[in-house]
């Protein structure tokens, strides 16, 4: 009872074959070019903007204002949709 030798390409316990760039799935490739977008969307909006809401005045870097605006539009988005209980029943 001879064992078989290990491999010599170093993939012991990972399987034998390589996988490539390929084998990333697509969601990984979305939330990457978001990143590169979101770095380069900073790196261009590091101006100060005079920012006024009701009796506050502030003034901050543009690309903070904006980001807490856009933060702002997805809670409210998760806060309107519909429940996943209400469109099952709907649906079904």
């Amino acid at each position: 009872m001879n064992a078989p030798p290990p491999p010599v390409d170093g993939t012991a316990g990972h399987g034998s074959s390589r996988k490539g760039l390929s084998s990333v799935p697509p969601r990984m490739w979305v939330a990457l070019v978001l990143l590169v977008v979101t770095v380069l969307f900073v790196a261009q909006n590091r101006d100060t903007a005079q920012i006024q809401f009701l009796v506050v005045s502030l003034t901050a870097p543009l690309w903070a204002a904006l980001a807490v605006s856009v933060a702002a539009g997805v809670v409210i988005g998760l806060l309107v949709r519909p429940s996943r209980r209400r469109r099952r029943g709907a649906s079904g």
